[in-house]
């Protein structure tokens, strides 16, 4: 176990609180309304256009210009779609509005659009797993460039745009949307990333700390960094799903991604990060920090773990 994990004494300290997970449920749920307004605006102004340039449902059938809109209504996804050819989409909407939506007479406008935004509902359902992830990776990055500030640690951030922005000129935004930070400390420099695609370890490693800078993070460029084991310095997964029903699950797939790390690599330090911590799953990571299979855990609720784990990042 890392000598210096102050806040993880137990097992139980590892555990998620019922507090940690309320607070952690509002934040998704409050992600989700921002998230969502687009596709509530994307239902109002197909009941706009509707309202406005139709008469009876059969109208629709006239309207080529919403017909992606009216298929995803017809509950065909966007994929399903770019398998299909124009006559195929024709026939479908035609027996669309014929089965489902004539019965339903002056009232066909409110069920279309009700269906659409139904439709709509999957795709923001997808869009928020990923903007789960997107939030934990957020916060990750926000910890340790404020390690960084505090050591007086000269650093930079890849943003969105995929532009080295300094860390004294960058803005809390630009820090949330990093897709790397590199830093120099005293004679060795750092640089970590995340979603790596790492050679031999088959799926993507939630974030990697490597020993050299690279001037961008395309696939090229990154390739001669990853090629050489000797340029890996930590490695680790970051799950931050708050729901404990899913809990299992996350840390078995983390689990397992972690233990494809060690049958590759063989001298790299290995950190787990998870919001959804319960009593088990505690006991057994504990388990790994005790023998050695785990370099450092935290909980990703817990801002002093998290804080005290980005710490002894920045100085491996």
């Amino acid at each position: 176990m890392a000598k210096a994990m102050p806040y993880v004494l137990c097992p139980q300290d590892l555990v998620t609180t019922q507090e940690a997970r309320r607070d952690g449920f509002l934040a998704i749920a409050l992600r989700r309304d921002v998230e969502s307004t687009p596709y509530i605006d994307q239902g109002k102004a197909l009941w706009a256009q509707l309202n406005a340039t139709t008469k009876c449902c059969g109208d629709v059938l006239k309207m080529p210009e919403l017909q992606s809109e009216l298929l995803l209504a017809a509950g065909y996804s966007v994929k399903a779609q770019g398998n299909m050819d124009d006559d195929d989409k024709t026939r479908l909407l035609e027996e669309f509005i014929k089965r489902v939506i004539g019965p339903v007479g002056r009232k066909y406008v409110d069920e279309i659009v009700y269906r659409y935004l139904l439709a709509l509902g999957e795709q923001l359902g997808g869009r928020m797993r990923n903007a789960i992830g997107v939030m934990a990776r957020e916060k990750l990055s926000q910890k340790v460039a404020a390690q960084l500030r505090l050591r007086h640690l000269p650093f930079a951030v890849c943003g969105g745009k995929g532009e080295w922005i300094d860390g004294l000129e960058c803005s809390v935004a630009d820090v949330s949307a990093a897709k790397a930070i590199k830093w120099a400390n005293g004679e060795y420099v750092r640089m970590l990333v995340h979603n790596v695609n790492v050679p031999g370890v088959s799926k993507n490693v939630d974030f990697v700390v490597f020993n050299k800078f690279s001037n961008a993070l395309d696939a090229k460029s990154l390739a001669p960094i990853l090629a050489d084991q000797k340029n890996y310095v930590v490695m680790g997964e970051l799950k931050g799903g708050i729901d404990p029903a899913g809990a299992d699950e996350h840390w078995k797939t983390a689990r397992a991604a972690l233990d494809r790390i060690r049958a590759t690599f063989k001298k790299v330090y290995i950190a787990f990060v998870g919001a959804a911590i319960e009593k088990a799953m505690a006991e057994e990571i504990y388990t790994q920090l005790q023998s050695g299979l785990l370099d450092y855990a935290a909980n990703l609720t817990d801002d002093n773990q998290v804080l005290s784990f980005c710490d002894w990042l920045v100085n491996q």
